[in-house]
């Protein structure tokens, strides 16, 4: 069982790199997609494969932890893995922003909290309204500024 969860775990690496080299919003959809999948074959082959709460609860651990580190250096804490912007003349600051603005634009669509966007472009959002909907929508400032 050892093997295969190290399987896993390196399978759920590979589809994070990809995610990370993705070069546009609907490419990053379709591999955040696969990332989110790949999470959940995880969570689901521990409940599955493990009898004992000890041992479910070590291996989610461990898969926490991994994930935790494609993101952040252990030694540094320093962000190391990232979902890649497409636009940045604009911070995550400004989509927050954005969301105060235009919230109910958001929510509309199934984005409830700003947290849940993933990634944007000069046009677009892409969101995970974290009930398995990875989805794109186009930006309200784009739509009230008609560019």
């Amino acid at each position: 069982m050892r093997n295969e969860f190290d399987k896993k775990l390196k399978e759920f690496s590979d589809v994070f790199d990809v995610v990370k080299s993705s070069e546009n919003l609907e490419i990053l959809k379709n591999h955040y997609i696969d990332f989110e999948s790949k999470r959940e074959e995880i969570f689901e082959w521990v409940i599955k494969t493990f009898e004992s709460d000890e041992d479910k609860s070590q291996y989610l651990t461990e898969f926490a932890n991994h994930e935790h580190s494609l993101w952040v250096d252990a030694t540094t804490s320093t962000l190391i893995g990232e979902v890649p912007i497409f636009d940045d003349s604009i911070f995550f600051e400004d989509i927050e922003k954005m969301f105060d603005d235009y919230g109910s634009y958001f929510q509309r669509f199934g984005c409830l909290i700003p947290d849940q966007i993933v990634s944007w472009d000069k046009e677009s959002v892409l969101f995970n309204d974290e009930m398995g909907n990875v989805e794109i929508i186009k930006r309200p400032d784009v739509i009230v500024n008609g560019l």
